[in-house]
């Protein structure tokens, strides 16, 4: 079609000047009171060269269009997807608007064929183009379409790859398979935000002290614990869901990592709970001078019990994150059921 559209060109210089001949025979005639001759061969020729006129002008305009995206920076498709679809939408109506008789043209049905197809890859590229897609995406794209593209470390080539590359990929025989990578891709970036929102909630959740008499910052404050413990649940449930969701598997070494560090979480505070409870009711036993006498075995070994627990207390206050002073050493394992 491209050469027959250079062709084109050419018969209509010709048949320009073929017409004004025809214009100057006519004056001529009209002059001299001649009979107008007619020439029903250029009348048909006509009609003909306006009808490949509008045929190959469009495959022309698509054609040149469509390499033009082809050399778009694939870091710039997103900008430019919305234009392109609707270009892609003007062309095919102007296709269905080409008059009948053209449509039984092989010129005709691959242009119809070139429009369709960049109309059909449009919606893949606008999927390829979301900010869900990893390297591990594009490589299963390449592995489906079984041809390779432009890549850096953390996707498509940023000063290499063009749009072109990713059209000769081949997508649509793929379509499905192209559509299932993208759409997980969504799915894990879901399941990979919420995992960062919890991350980074327990990056900065901490234990809060309160004065105990004249034993300084050793009691959890109760409504700060209340919101560790509230925190504790609604995460444990959010990650025990996303570890059973398919779409995990990319994070399952960091998922599993939370749940195991936020359960312990959760085992040393029920423990510390119940130490620091029993602990209160302890010390205002033995601090007691005339108890301390009565039953100085027991206050011996409540003098064990709260040097322990002033260690613990004390290491937490140095250490307020919950994560890092439950996980990150074992003096709390070790000390609290003690």
């Amino acid at each position: 079609p491209m050469e027959a559209a250079e062709r084109l060109g050419s018969y209509k210089q010709r048949f320009a000047e073929y017409t004004r001949k025809w214009d100057s025979y006519m004056e001529g005639e009209a002059l001299f009171g001649l009979p107008i001759t007619t020439y029903p061969e250029l009348e048909e020729s006509r009609r003909e060269i306006e009808l490949l006129d509008k045929l190959y002008g469009l495959y022309v305009n698509v054609v040149q269009t469509i390499r033009g995206y082809g050399n778009v920076a694939w870091a710039d498709v997103v900008a430019n997807i919305d234009s392109m679809t609707e270009t892609a939408a003007g062309f095919q109506q102007s296709c269905k608007k080409m008059p009948k008789q053209l449509r039984e043209w092989d010129a005709y049905n691959e242009l119809k064929s070139t429009i369709d197809e960049f109309f059909e890859v449009l919606p893949l590229i606008q999927q390829l183009s979301q900010k869900s897609m990893r390297t591990r995406h594009w490589e299963a794209v390449q592995a489906a379409c079984e041809k390779e593209m432009p890549m850096d470390e953390d996707g498509p080539s940023v000063e290499s790859c063009k749009l072109q590359h990713i059209l000769d990929l081949g997508m649509l025989k793929v379509a499905e398979e192209v559509e299932d990578i993208t759409g997980g891709s969504s799915k894990e970036l879901q399941i990979e935000e919420k995992l960062s929102t919890i991350v980074d909630l327990w990056d900065t959740m901490t234990f809060q002290f309160q004065n105990f008499k004249n034993r300084g910052p050793v009691i959890l404050k109760p409504k700060e614990l209340g919101e560790i413990m509230e925190n504790l649940e609604d995460s444990q449930m959010q990650l025990g869901s996303m570890a059973s969701n398919r779409y995990s598997a990319p994070f399952r070494e960091k998922l599993q990592g939370r749940i195991v560090a936020l359960s312990t979480v959760s085992d040393i505070v029920e423990q510390w709970i119940s130490v620091q409870n029993l602990w209160v009711y302890m010390e205002a036993v033995f601090s007691s001078g005339d108890i301390a006498k009565q039953l100085p075995a027991e206050a011996k070994r409540f003098q064990s019990i709260d040097k322990s627990f002033m260690k613990i207390t004390a290491k937490a206050f140095d250490t307020p994150n919950c994560i890092e002073c439950c996980c990150g050493s074992d003096l709390m394992k070790q000390t609290l059921p003690h």
